[in-house]
């Protein structure tokens, strides 16, 4: 799992990462519009996660080691953001707990001020208590095995050494709206809990809040870290098909258990919006599962259906806008499949389902019209 890189910078600060806005080149500027640093402040066994702010670089990091934190009201429990800005109204000068180098520009604003808040790009860990029903496994129990995708794990559990997939919340690419995604997910995966054909949870990976101020506290916070799924060994529909292996699997059953997963998705009133073959699996019988059930976590701008692919926001249509769009992409998958085994009777009535699932939307089959006739089909 990813760690956060950190260096030490003296008794009770603690780098974390630094980023700076990149679009000023694009801009014709010199300097980055604004650059943060993260670090961890300890004082007395307690510690607080603090994100700096300012429109300036002018040694902002040797600034920041000299910068007074106990005299700030910082957070308890969480990230506080300190933005520091020149201001144009006399403000109290801020306090620095050593005397800055000659050569450091920031000191040299006579009206640099600083304001707190919630940093609101914060990892936000869902709390274990909104999913009482989950299994909780110690992130610490843990072993990454590699990295399937951004965030997304092998790992393996020390106490049965099996395997399973993790998906976790603090990624490198994080965005707040990760958070909302695994909560979705968790949610569906609750819902949809022994249903043949979508993917099984084997538990929320947790860990004590990251940001507790106290350590020492009697109420340690647990959250989750992330998502434990089933590992599924034969690997994805979109790999089998890459390799041409089709015929090495009972592939005549994929397409009806494909559909009859995505009909209980919608009999929920839920979509899944990126419907594709990197988001099927083969269980060890060769059995087809969705994986990958939020309904919010991206859109495939390829297995998008023709009459959404223009939109800004296709997580924002109406659901039966986005059924269609489920089931164009059920039909493109059958397409696909039905490319390596057109030349037997099944491979060209999965040709000719697909063709009439990925019509105009005022002439195409239902989901359910075409379940019916793959089931009579192969039976």
């Amino acid at each position: 799992m990813p760690a956060s890189a950190s260096k030490s910078t003296g008794p009770g600060l603690e780098y974390k990462s630094y980023c700076e806005d990149i679009d000023f080149k694009a801009e014709g500027k010199q300097e980055p519009n604004s650059r943060s640093q993260t670090v961890v402040y300890h004082r007395h066994n307690r510690k607080w996660a603090d994100k700096i702010k300012t429109r300036r670089r002018n040694e902002f990091q040797d600034f920041i080691t000299i910068l007074d934190f106990q005299s700030q009201a910082l957070l308890d429990n969480t990230v506080t953001e300190l933005i520091l800005e020149e201001s144009t109204k006399a403000t109290a000068a801020i306090k620095v707990h050593d005397d800055p180098e000659n050569t450091n520009r920031v000191m040299e604003f006579k009206n640099l001020q600083v304001s707190l808040r919630e940093d609101p790009l914060r990892v936000i860990y869902p709390p274990t208590c909104q999913f009482p029903t989950f299994r909780t496994i110690r992130l610490a129990e843990l072993v990454q095995e590699y990295e399937i995708a951004d965030g997304v794990f092998r790992v393996l559990h020390k106490g049965n050494d099996k395997s399973y997939v993790l998906k976790m919340v603090n990624r490198p690419s994080y965005q707040p709206l990760d958070s909302d995604v695994i909560r979705q997910e968790l949610e569906n995966l609750e819902q949809f809990k022994s249903i043949a054909g979508i993917v099984q949870p084997a538990g929320a990976a947790v860990l004590p809040n990251p940001y507790m101020t106290d350590p020492q506290s009697s109420d340690p916070q647990i959250v989750i870290s992330g998502i434990l799924l089933e590992y599924y060994s034969g690997g994805t529909l979109q790999h089998v098909l890459k390799e041409r292996r089709v015929r090495e699997f009972c592939w005549e059953q994929w397409a009806v258990q494909i559909g009859n997963a995505l009909d209980t998705i919608h009999w929920e009133k839920k979509t899944l919006m990126d419907l594709k073959p990197s988001n099927v699996v083969l269980d060890e019988q060769g059995n087809a599962v969705l994986i990958d059930i939020s309904g919010i976590g991206g859109v495939t701008y390829e297995w998008r259906a023709p009459e959404i692919q223009d939109e800004i926001s296709p997580f924002d249509l109406p659901f039966q806008a986005r059924r269609w769009n489920d089931v164009w992409a059920y039909g493109a998958i059958i397409k696909q499949l039905a490319s390596q085994v057109e030349d037997c009777p099944f491979g060209r009535t999965l040709k000719m389902v697909a063709d009439h699932l990925t019509k105009d939307i005022h002439t195409k089959w239902t989901l359910s019209e075409a379940i019916s006739q793959l089931e009579a089909s192969v039976s």
